[in-house]
């Protein structure tokens, strides 16, 4: 009967002394995540560019945030996939991402407070970091379609992307500059991650998307037999006299294998944080984003990440810079 009470009081301090083990590493590894930021930053879908690029400046500024001298604390850089702009601002101005890739035009309309964001009124709070790179408005067909012009999609089954998109922001403006209603399409609402086996298995006649060129969600198509549709000059030059960040551009021939050079609409896609962020931080993430690690990385990741460059780091940007960002660029300019 001792031995059997000393094996269970042996048992029972033993077990304690895992337990205070076990809550002393707990509460260690806690203190040690207390310790670490999260850079959310909102991207778009998978098949867009805003998702993978975003994904690369994520690990680009998590990198140099653990050199010695970096201006920032230990940053872990996550890309969240999202609706795209709209959605993005939101997240931002409600304090759920830290960072988030918007559409100059949409930027600018919400800042000024020409768009309504869910009743929110007080988006003039968000700022810019930099400019990255021209998103190109791609409205893709299947070639069996016989579609050949944008006022042609009357009646077609067109994917104009979610609710919360820029590339659904920008499909109204293009529609209102035809003369066109979106009821005059037979409208799908869905990413274009969505509307890949739609389209392959003939549901939809095709999708429209805002994103840097190429994109994975034409390129893995191209199989299926897809082409690209022109937007008239004239209405092009009309569009950019109201909405100026909205300017006339083209996708070049080769972009998309035996797809030729089509005139289209371009806008700038801006890196977005909230005014309250520090402005150390800002100008960390500013300096992060623009090293040579991150643009190489950018560079081989994603063709076009080679937009990506100091020289064109503030092109296109229509709202205010971060003074973080501002306090960057100055220095840059002085070297």
């Amino acid at each position: 009967m001792g031995s059997i009470l000393r094996n269970m009081k042996l048992h029972i301090v033993a077990t304690f002394s895992l337990c205070l083990f076990l809550t002393s590493l707990l509460f260690s590894c806690n203190d040690t995540l207390m310790a670490m930021n999260l850079l959310r930053i909102g991207t778009g879908g998978e098949t867009g560019v805003y998702y993978p690029i975003g994904k690369l400046i994520a690990e680009g500024i998590t990198n140099k945030a653990q050199e010695k001298d970096s201006p920032l604390p230990i940053i872990i850089g996550v890309a969240q996939k999202s609706a795209g702009s709209v959605e993005n601002i939101l997240a931002i101005y409600n304090k759920e991402i830290e960072a988030g890739l918007v559409q100059a035009d949409v930027a600018s309309l919400a800042y000024s407070g020409e768009i309504q964001l869910s009743g929110i009124s007080e988006t003039s709070s968000i700022r810019a970091i930099a400019s990255l790179y021209s998103e190109k408005f791609q409205v893709v067909v299947r070639k069996d379609t016989n579609i050949k012009s944008f006022q042609e999609l009357k009646g077609k089954r067109i994917s104009i992307d979610e609710e919360g998109s820029g590339t659904l922001a920008v499909m109204r403006i293009v529609l209102d500059a035809y003369d066109m209603k979106e009821e005059d399409l037979l409208p799908f609402y869905l990413k274009p991650v969505f509307t890949h086996k739609r389209l392959t298995d003939r549901q939809i006649d095709g999708f429209v998307m805002m994103a840097g060129a190429p994109m994975a969600a034409v390129t893995e198509l191209l199989d299926v037999g897809v082409t690209l549709l022109p937007l008239d000059k004239n209405f092009l030059r009309k569009i950019n006299k109201t909405y100026p960040y909205l300017f006339p551009g083209s996708i070049e021939e080769g972009t998309y294998k035996n797809i030729p050079e089509i005139t289209t609409l371009e806008v700038y896609a801006l890196l977005v944080v909230h005014e309250d962020m520090s402005e150390e931080s800002a100008y960390g993430i500013t300096r992060a984003l623009f090293s040579e690690e991150t643009l190489e990385r950018l560079r081989l990741g994603h063709p076009q990440g080679k937009s990506i460059t100091m020289e064109t780091g503030l092109n296109g940007v229509s709202i205010p810079l971060h003074p973080g960002a501002k306090r960057f660029f100055d220095e840059q300019k002085k070297l």
